[in-house]
């Protein structure tokens, strides 16, 4: 698996770990390397974080290090300043709902980097494009195969907040999955394989966690980061309905 190629290149201190299917691959192969990450999870005090269950069951069937990073009601305002610096004006509103989506997706990431840096944290894991290479969006699924590998192409390039953040706060960020390694190797995938008669999304990431008894979190449908965080409840968008 070319993901532990990039493990043992960086073997970076610390992930972002949310408890879904991209971040805990990537725990998973940095665990076979001999290599064991500290993990955090952003936290909102007056939401759900749907993303806690997870991260927990992993820190704790895996012997991992969890760090808790909360976020204060109190505190949004200026998260949101940050978040906007970070960004810029013009990337913040790209949905067109005053950028709620944007602010409360991005204050997880914003925070998460945040304090991985004031623990010392050299690098940092993060599960960007997951989803973009392997399907993982719900909208992907009902894509004929020829739409599907022209979707996967154009979001490949897309934007990934949490990298932008963290060359704004001077984080060293490392995302397995957008190395050229691994993208040369997840290109050449059959999309009847990325997509399977299952429907789910990401099959074969979660083929990996059952092959490795992780069936709670194979079997997790995604949760957008607002919604594991819980952040979801800073604000509402016209898209939430």
């Amino acid at each position: 698996m070319r993901v532990i190629d990039v493990i043992k290149d960086y073997r970076c201190g610390c992930i972002a770990l949310s408890g879904g299917i991209d971040t805990s691959v990537i725990l998973l192969a940095s665990l076979k390397t001999g290599f064991k990450p500290r993990g955090y999870i952003a936290i909102y005090r007056e939401g759900v974080p749907r993303d806690l269950i997870y991260a927990e069951y992993l820190s704790k069937i895996l012997n991992v290090d969890l760090r808790y990073v909360f976020i204060d009601p109190a505190e949004t305002n200026l998260l949101r300043d940050e978040v906007v610096r970070c960004i810029g004006p013009e990337k913040i509103d790209s949905h067109g709902d005053g950028g709620c989506i944007e602010i409360r997706n991005d204050i997880v990431f914003y925070t998460t980097l945040k304090k991985t840096k004031e623990n010392g944290c050299e690098c940092v894991y993060v599960g960007s494009g997951g989803d973009e290479i392997f399907a993982g969006y719900s909208f992907m699924l009902n894509l004929t195969e020829q739409d599907l590998e022209k979707k996967i192409d154009s979001m490949i390039r897309g934007r990934y907040p949490e990298i932008e953040l963290s060359r704004c706060l001077g984080v060293e960020v490392v995302a397995p999955f957008l190395d050229p390694r691994v993208l040369e190797f997840a290109t050449q995938i059959p999309i009847n394989c990325l997509r399977t008669g299952s429907m789910t999304g990401k099959d074969i990431l979660r083929e990996i966690l059952a092959t490795n008894n992780l069936y709670l979190i194979s079997e997790r449908r995604k949760t957008p980061a607002e919604s594991g965080a819980g952040t979801i409840s800073i604000c509402r968008s016209i898209y939430d309905t």
